[in-house]
């Protein structure tokens, strides 16, 4: 082996460590995996009852059973999961300039990975999502579209940058719209997954019946866009010494009080839709989601108002926030889904 070549293999071996001390800093890959697995089955789950409930049982069956082809869901994951990775990339060229200057700590600003690179492996991951769009059906690329051409005119910050960075809220309900996008791919996702399932056994086309579950779909979407909010407003409530100059956060425009006063109606808000969404698929799923989520908005509220009273650390909206978001997405049919279907499987 020649030195070139020898050159060249140490920097492969070089540009994948800089790449994972990246994702370690800026995108852990446990902990964003976690997240979007259960983002992607609640989704799937949800929606999938959400047709036995508004079409398939109506038609054929009474049983409550959602086709689960892994290949499929696997592809799907990895579809929204790297949409996840493409919103930290492009970020990463929109914030360049503002955390070279307040945030020079950050692996891009010391030189870890330039953007360059991380421009590349943007592009590869949209490649792969094509490749894999077509194991679910290919015209779901259509629909994935429209995340690319939202998520670039968020990187353009809608080209009025200057006007959106004075206005942090309207800033951050503009940008969360991306998740009602992402939504909209896992739900037609599903509703090829399942037509492809159902035209196999049962003959049925399933896009003309569509309309029946668009009252249903409203639960989903508004609860993935509350969430992104929540999220936004979790992350940037923090104790007085914890504020960073150059950092615009809601306890700073806000003051720390009403920040958590909007957090928890945003939980009481999201309470009431999960509910609502638990009434359109299935009513013995109903009762297990109010009881587990009623003591999750208990809890979360105990949790806020001890960061209040004792001056605690921003990770305490920031955790409580991310916890709630978990719960809540589950409980929308997933966590219902799998006790039903265990329990079902130690009666038989």
């Amino acid at each position: 082996m020649n030195q070139s070549n020898i050159n060249s293999k140490k920097s492969i071996i070089q540009n994948i460590k800089n790449f994972k001390i990246y994702l370690n800093e800026r995108f852990p890959l446990g902990k964003n995996s976690i997240f979007v697995l259960i983002f992607t089955l609640s989704g799937y789950i949800y929606t999938g009852l959400l047709y036995n409930s508004k079409i398939i049982n109506q038609i054929f069956s009474k049983e409550i059973k959602v086709p689960m082809p892994w290949h499929k869901i696997v592809a799907l994951f990895i579809i929204i999961f790297m949409f996840f990775l493409q919103l930290r990339i492009t970020d990463e060229f929109k914030d360049y300039e503002e955390d070279l200057k307040y945030r020079p700590y950050r692996p891009v600003q010391r030189g870890i990975i330039s953007l360059k690179a991380l421009g590349k492996i943007g592009i590869a991951t949209i490649i792969i999502q094509i490749i894999l769009a077509h194991v679910i059906n290919p015209k779901l690329i259509y629909f994935m579209l429209l995340v690319w051409v939202y998520m670039f005119l968020m990187t353009k910050e809608f080209f009025v940058k200057n006007w959106l960075t004075e206005r942090i809220l309207i800033y951050a309900l503009s940008h969360v719209v991306i998740m009602i996008f992402v939504t909209l791919v896992i739900v037609k996702g599903t509703g090829y997954i399942l037509e492809s399932h159902y035209l196999e056994t049962l003959y049925l086309s399933l896009e003309k019946y569509e309309k029946n579950i668009f009252i249903g779909l409203i639960p989903l979407f508004a609860l993935n866009y509350l969430n992104g909010i929540v999220l936004e407003i979790g992350r940037k409530t923090r104790k007085s010494d914890e504020e960073e100059d150059g950092v615009q956060t809601y306890s700073k425009l806000w003051g720390r009080e009403k920040a958590v006063f909007i957090l928890c109606i945003l939980y009481a808000i999201e309470y009431i839709l999960v509910l609502f969404g638990l009434l359109n698929i299935n009513k013995e799923y109903f009762l297990a989601g109010q009881l587990i989520l009623t003591i999750t908005l208990a809890l979360s509220v105990y949790f806020m108002i001890k960061f209040l009273k004792k001056d605690l650390t921003g990770k305490i909206p920031e955790n409580t926030s991310g916890l709630w978001i978990l719960l809540s997405s589950m409980n929308l049919g997933l966590i219902q889904y799998i006790v039903f279907y265990v329990l079902n499987l130690l009666k038989s």
